[in-house]
């Protein structure tokens, strides 16, 4: 009885909350976007504390990458790319590289372009690209975003390539703890004289002079991950949008019913207020691709 009691008391207008949900009153509203960034400031310490619990890259397969991106090729029309051992290696070089020098971009602070990793990894290619993708919660979504953007889209379904390598590595980046996705597409030189026109992101060989594989080793991220960080943040946050506009409905319908006449209710403005809050939270948690 007492339990019913309080949940009438949070969510449904009555004498007990001044004919307004509880949850629904400012303080409530407040307390509930603290809880919220509590959280985040928890899931940020257990990361640290407890890597091996909390994984950014949980969901995140390199073949998974792989397949998905074969699979728009071939919905276009266009045969599907070869994983290469070699561009695997080098991808994952390229995402070790941004981690240990902290950049997130396709060239590095120093010059180093993506196409150094494919000559050092003993990649002679006529055609390269690359895409770059961090903090998506899985394959899928990733690959989603490359194909909505024109340029990455352009790279994903070029039908010069032949070949791909994904490398995905897991770190800090400038103070954030992260998750980067290097895609790299390359077809070999195999002995072509043809010098095409690079591009922005696909670039061609002019000469290419034979260079040894050095030994570099590069660090895969963990493979046993139980909890992304994202996920959680975004499931937290839609189940508390869900609850609120709930919550809002029964409220509306209820006050209209029994023609209940309040005075300075703001609830839609409370609303909006706490829907800015969660908007803001979910999209400095959103994935980004360069």
């Amino acid at each position: 009885m007492e339990f019913l009691r309080l949940l009438r008391h949070l969510f449904i207008p009555h004498e007990s909350n001044n004919q307004k949900a509880k949850i629904l009153h400012s303080s409530s509203l407040v307390l509930i976007a603290v809880g919220l960034i509590a959280f985040q400031i928890i899931l940020g310490f257990t990361h640290e504390t407890f890597p091996q619990v909390l994984g950014y890259a949980a969901n995140i397969s390199p073949s998974e990458v792989v397949r998905l991106t074969n699979v728009q090729r071939q919905s276009n029309g266009l045969t599907a790319l070869t994983e290469d051992p070699t561009l695997d290696a080098a991808a994952l070089a390229k995402g070790n590289d941004m981690l240990a020098k902290g950049y997130w971009a396709h060239f590095a602070p120093d010059g180093t372009s993506p196409w150094s990793f494919f000559l050092k990894f003993g990649y002679e290619y006529k055609y390269a690209g690359e895409n770059l993708a961090r903090d998506f919660p899985d394959a899928a979504s990733a690959v989603t975003a490359w194909m909505n953007s024109p340029s990455h889209r352009e790279n994903i379904l070029n039908p010069n390539y032949q070949d791909i390598g994904i490398g995905v590595v897991e770190g800090n980046l400038a103070g954030v703890d992260t998750t980067i996705i290097v895609q790299f597409f390359g077809t070999p030189l195999s002995g072509s004289l043809s010098v095409p026109v690079a591009k922005a992101k696909e670039i061609a060989a002019t000469s290419v002079q034979p260079t040894p594989a050095p030994v570099i080793v590069a660090t895969p991220i963990p493979t046993q991950s139980y909890v992304s960080p994202f996920v959680s943040t975004k499931n937290i946050s839609l189940l508390v949008t869900g609850i609120l506009i709930l919550v809002l409905s029964i409220d509306l319908i209820v006050v209209r019913r029994k023609r209940i006449v309040r005075i300075g209710g703001r609830t839609l403005a409370h609303l909006a207020f706490f829907g800015m809050i969660l908007a803001v939270i979910l999209i400095l948690k959103a994935g980004q691709i360069i």
